[in-house]
């Protein structure tokens, strides 16, 4: 069943069980499917519907069930951070060729967006009449469900395009009762920006079957309000990045969550050590490190976490990322992209039902990391991770590192290279390097380097905290005389890692 019609059948069948809850107050399905109605009706009510719909991401309900109509009428949804630079959201915007952007916050979106593009603002209209009923059109497999917008190491994001191909095999596989045994009565964590993929499987999943989910409040310290509402709203299936757990750390000699039933985590490499101090927490959880890139659908691995084995299993304390998930395939490839045998580190391949056909309007990067093979006599698209992987003798997948510049902070995917891109930009130089390191509590930090560099870091900042989001601002920037190089004569990154230690 499509998961538009699983959500309808839901609100057929339990209108007046709890959906969502945002800002401390439940909606039933029958309120969250009357208000994504109306807002059909304002759309249908325009002259064109475009066949791409941005959404200025929020923490209430109106924005939730604006994704829910964009999806019901045939179009793409294209989410723009409200939080973000102007001009980064232009980009998108421009890129996504979006003529419309619905904003449950117009004051917001005055901020997020420049006054050149505001004119594509439409203003959602506040409550819920009932007099207009949801709308779900049929949905060709092929048809694009989402657009979201990842680092780019051109100094522009660039876009994963997702079907509703992709995203029903997902959620398909995902709700098997074989995979999760997922029930109505589970309450998911909902902590992601909708700019994140992993958002769609905290919102839409519970919604198609007949569970809810708690959206966090986007004020305030997030982890401390993690850690609120899995207990305030007894949550049963928290989907996190391993990142919380550090935040946590301090906290969790206190913490129970007994109503917890299912903890992934997802984004970043999930450490043994820490995993076991949670595991603490909650005692009738069951604990799983999935894996996956945008370009892949949320997620489309995962390893279930045992106490003993995994401490047996783990690499560098470091928790392997597991095996595929139905209808998705991976395996180790060399430089050609063909299969390594088992134990010898090389890129992770996938290929599948779930990984997409390529980077929005952008051949180029497409062809770089997109190729076609042979996989069990059929012709597939296979999608390069970039991350280097090998199979243990267990036969799971073990995460070893990246081979590019790119890291994750809090989750986030980032590329070096935008953030060195807007450096040179305003400086002229052409020796910077963007840095990660680890700090104190295990999570990543940015810092800029500089070779050279007389003038004042406070403009260059401003022009950062200008272009990016503020997860990509570097918490700090040096200039040296001259920056290390390695052998090959490149930037020694490692080198510089070893100054913030």
């Amino acid at each position: 069943m499509h998961f538009l019609d699983a959500f309808a059948q839901q609100v057929a069948r339990q209108p007046e069980a709890p959906a969502l809850w945002a800002h401390g107050q439940w909606y039933t399905y029958a309120e969250l499917a009357a208000r994504a109605g109306d807002i059909q009706a304002q759309l249908q009510a325009l002259p064109v519907l475009p066949p791409r719909i941005g959404v200025l991401t929020g923490d209430d309900m109106s924005t939730y069930a604006a994704l829910l109509a964009i999806l019901g009428l045939g179009c793409a949804y294209v989410p723009v951070n409200a939080h973000h630079p102007a001009e980064r959201n232009a980009a998108i915007l421009e890129d996504a060729e979006l003529t419309l952007l619905l904003a449950t916050r117009p004051e917001a979106a005055r901020q997020a967006i420049p006054p050149a593009h505001y004119r594509a603002v439409l203003p959602l209209t506040a409550g819920t009449s009932r007099a207009s009923a949801f709308v779900h059109k049929p949905a060709a497999p092929e048809q694009l469900a989402y657009i979201l917008f990842t680092s780019g190491s051109t100094g522009r994001p660039k876009g994963v395009p997702i079907s509703h191909g992709n995203l029903q095999t997902f959620l398909a596989a995902v709700a098997d009762p074989a995979v999760y045994a997922l029930e109505p009565r589970d309450r998911f964590l909902q902590m992601f920006d909708l700019t994140f993929d992993l958002s769609v499987y905290s919102w839409l999943l519970p919604l198609t079957l007949g569970a809810s989910t708690c959206v966090l409040p986007e004020d305030g310290i997030s982890y401390l309000h993690i850690a609120e509402l899995l207990e305030e709203c007894q949550l049963t299936v928290a989907l996190m990045v391993p990142s919380v757990l550090a935040y946590l750390q301090p906290y969790l000699e206190e913490l129970e969550l007994p109503h917890l039933r299912l903890s992934l985590f997802c984004g970043e490499a999930l450490p043994h050590a820490t995993t076991l101090a949670w595991s603490r927490c909650i005692p009738h959880a069951r604990i799983e490190n999935v894996y996956g890139p945008t370009e892949a659908t949320i997620f489309c691995l995962r390893y279930v976490w045992q106490a003993e084995r995994s401490a047996a299993e783990s690499v560098n304390g470091i928790v392997p990322i597991g095996r595929p998930l139905p209808g998705t395939y991976a395996y180790v490839a060399d430089a050609a992209g063909q299969p390594l045998p088992a134990g010898t580190p090389g890129e992770l391949c996938l290929l599948g039902a779930q990984v997409s056909t390529g980077y929005w309007h952008n051949p180029q990067k497409t062809a770089a990391a997109f190729f076609a093979t042979q996989w069990a006599g059929v012709q597939q698209q296979a999608y390069r991770t970039g991350d280097e992987a090998y199979v243990n003798i267990q036969g799971d997948f073990i995460y070893t590192g990246r081979i590019d510049n790119q890291v994750k902070i809090d989750g986030y995917r980032v590329e070096l290279g935008e953030i060195e891109h807007h450096a040179r930009t305003f400086t002229g130089l052409a020796q910077v390097a963007a840095v990660a390191a680890p700090v104190a509590n295990g999570n990543m930090t940015l810092h800029l380097f500089l070779e050279n560099y007389t003038a004042d870091t406070g403009p260059l900042k401003a022009h950062l905290a200008a272009q990016l989001p503020p997860y990509m601002q570097p918490r700090q920037i040096h200039k040296l005389d001259k920056l290390p190089l390695n052998v090959n004569g490149k930037i020694d990154r490692k080198a510089l890692a070893q100054r913030i230690a």
